[in-house]
């Protein structure tokens, strides 16, 4: 995305790349737009950074080759004036805009996500905070998008210092010196890419967003810099000539079909196939001379589109967030208005701020001090300006919300503490090899089975594990559901597979005597959920009738093994697109957060009901009443307590005040003495 300086000294330019970048570009842009067609177009992302790797080495490898050493504050310094002052403007204009269009409890996270955005460690951030790239609300964060940059600034941090100190390394193995720097380098990108492989397993989010599970796609498109003769040999096949340029067309077709919903493979295994392609196509083209593809990327528009696409790529996000939060357009028509607008201002931008600071020749001698201005300019930004501006008011009228507390006082910061009040996963990490211990007793052992709708209950469980001396274990699935051989149709990528290591290996080690099943509504009304089987997605008229089937299934399993099985019945949902917290952060009164749940149990809850009347060592547990007292009426705040901190979850603080409640029904069953 940041590209390389190309016009320097034996590394002429290639518009042909450019052109491959406009390509990868809006891939991502339609990716993000919603299209179906596009539902793999986040692989323009994996193409920038083999682009990135392959450039940026050959820079540096004619710094070596021309001066014996890399110019270290050369380098930084360029980078700097090249990708921060962009950034920058676009992490101010983001702050103004987003706090223009979001709801006060929504500023919080923003704030955060700006922060980690201007340190460029957001891939990071995103992880710790398990944010799911495939499956959140397109408008959930206004910088999502720049955990990708983070990716490759941390590279052009690193890279100048490990390519030095490799050549370093392999000075000794004199004429093989070439040979030594390539075999290293070949060694971190097989081992950046088995951990890909690997963390993927458990942790797709993990493995998509960390640097060193992304660094095989940098590191590869290093290897095609450090391997001229892999060019050369290409010139030397037989029938040359003919056969690259038509390699090349037929490979911008291969990177299209990986990027399309036709392709079907989880987001690692199509970031492989789409870095396999990229640095064939790099190959074809840089060996090809001439020819129909490079002829085509190197379309003068193609190319202009390419040399502005580190601008269209920062804007074109807060773009799409616009649209989706203010205007209802469908996917194509959102992509027809975000191109566009997005490439007009990274045109602006380019014209009027990038190219001036990048070109001007007094920057070019002050290294030192464009260095710290650009970082302190980014820190400020990041740190200071954007963060204020994102400063939701106090003020009445001004998105507090008048929330009475338990003492009938009005209390205006109740909503900011909810909305940190969810569990952190680190406690318990999804979709593992073994179940986390949460508390150790001498009576029974429980298992706690679900998604993050079971984690909200984990710290009230804790408690009543205490009360009753049990030991708690967290078998948590990644944004799945605890239906084994059913997963949620646009989320948790390895669900299915996380399901049956769970039933199959975890569960059997750790023999829990009682399993408390949880999940999301599924068939509300109200705030249903799409399904998905093995075979792919359910069709609306198969969905009920197959989560009954599993449901079923599941409790039998359990209970063919001896073990109580506990259903907590999913929670009163609000329409889709209500946040009852986000309400509370902008109404004047209390009444204007409320909604009407959906009346009578659903089909869902009808099975866990028979099932709990035709089986003693089966119990469901209905928390409508706890959670709604006023039902079919539901209250954002309950016994001064805020219930919700997004549509769905409860907060930790308000589940806890369930644990009588479930704790009675429990020892009225004989599950708990």
């Amino acid at each position: 995305m940041g590209g390389a300086e190309q016009r320097e000294g034996t590394w002429t330019y290639r518009p042909h790349l450019d052109g491959l970048r406009a390509v990868a570009v809006y891939l991502v842009v339609a990716f993000h737009a919603g299209i179906g067609r596009a539902a793999g177009g986040f692989i323009g992302v994996d193409v920038f950074f083999v682009l990135s790797g392959y450039l940026v080495t050959n820079i540096l490898l004619r710094d070596l080759g021309q001066h014996g050493r890399v110019r270290f504050g050369r380098f930084y310094a360029r980078r700097s004036r090249r990708l921060l002052p962009a950034a920058a403007l676009s992490l101010v204009v983001t702050a103004v805009v987003f706090r223009a269009i979001a709801a006060p409890a929504e500023l919080a996270a923003a704030r955060d996500s700006i922060r980690w955005a201007s340190l460029y460690a957001s891939n990071w951030h995103f992880i710790a905070e398990s944010a799911d790239y495939f499956g959140a609300d397109v408008d959930a964060s206004p910088v999502a998008h720049y955990w990708s940059l983070s990716v490759e600034e941390q590279f052009y941090l690193l890279w100048p210092l490990v390519l030095a100190a490799v050549h370093r390394v392999a000075r000794p193995a004199g004429r093989h010196a070439a040979v030594v720097v390539r075999a290293l380098v070949a060694t971190a990108a097989v081992a950046s890419l088995a951990a890909a492989v690997l963390i993927s397993r458990t942790d797709v989010d993990r493995a998509y967003f960390g640097t060193d599970t992304r660094a095989y796609q940098l590191l590869a498109g290093a290897l095609l810099a450090l391997s001229p003769t892999v060019l050369a040999r290409a010139r030397r096949l037989p029938g040359a000539v003919r056969l690259l340029p038509v390699a090349s067309v037929g490979l911008v077709g291969a990177l299209a079909a990986v990027a399309s919903w036709r392709f079907t493979a989880g987001p690692v295994t199509r970031g492989i196939a789409a870095t396999a392609v990229t640095a064939a196509l790099i190959v074809s083209l840089e060996a090809a001379d001439g020819g129909v593809g490079r002829r085509l990327l190197s379309w003068r528009p193609l190319v202009f589109l390419g040399s502005i696409s580190y601008g269209t790529y920062l804007w074109h996000w807060l773009v799409v967030v616009v649209i989706a939060r203010q205007l209802d357009l469908s996917h194509v028509a959102t992509f027809a208005v975000a191109a566009p607008v997005a490439t007009g201002l990274a045109a602006l931008s380019f014209e009027l701020l990038e190219r001036p600071v990048r070109e001007a020749p007094a920057l070019d001698r002050l290294r030192g001090p464009v260095i710290a201005v650009g970082l302190v300019a980014s820190l400020l930004v990041g740190v200071v300006v954007a963060p204020r501006l994102l400063e939701p008011s106090d003020t009445a009228g001004g998105g507090a919300a008048v929330v009475a507390t338990a003492a009938g006082t009005p209390n205006r910061t109740d909503w900011r503490s909810a909305f940190a009040d969810k569990y952190t996963y680190e406690r318990c990490t999804p979709s593992q090899d073994a179940a986390c211990r949460l508390t150790s007793g001498s009576g029974a052992t429980v298992l706690v089975v679900g998604e993050s709708h079971a984690a909200m209950y984990l710290p009230m469980l804790e408690q009543l594990a205490e009360r009753h001396d049990w030991s708690l274990y967290g078998g948590l699935l990644d944004y799945c559901p605890w239906t084994r051989g059913l997963g949620y149709a646009t989320v948790g990528r390895n669900c299915l597979a996380d399901q049956e290591r769970l039933y199959d290996q975890v569960a059997p080690a750790l023999d829990p005597d009682i399993v408390i099943l949880a999940h999301r509504p599924i068939d509300d009304p109200a705030n249903g959920m799409r399904m998905r089987a093995a075979e792919g997605a359910l069709p609306e008229d198969r969905q009920e009738a197959e989560l009954a089937r599993h449901v079923r299934a599941v409790a039998a399993d359990l209970r063919a093994d001896g073990r109580t099985v506990v259903l907590l019945e999913p929670v009163p949902a609000p329409p889709s697109g209500t946040n009852p917290l986000t309400c509370l952060s902008e109404a004047e009164h209390l009444e204007a957060c409320r909604f009407v749940a959906s009346r009578g149990p659903t089909a869902e809850e009808r099975v866990f009901r028979q099932l709990d009347a035709d089986d003693e060592g089966i119990v469901s547990i209905d928390l409508d009443r706890g959670i709604c007292p006023y039902l079919p009426i539901c209250d954002p705040v309950v016994g001064g307590e805020v219930v919700r901190w997004d549509e769905t979850h409860l907060t930790q603080t308000f589940a806890v005040t369930l644990l009588d409640g479930i704790d009675r029904v429990l020892v009225d069953e004989g599950v708990a003495a």
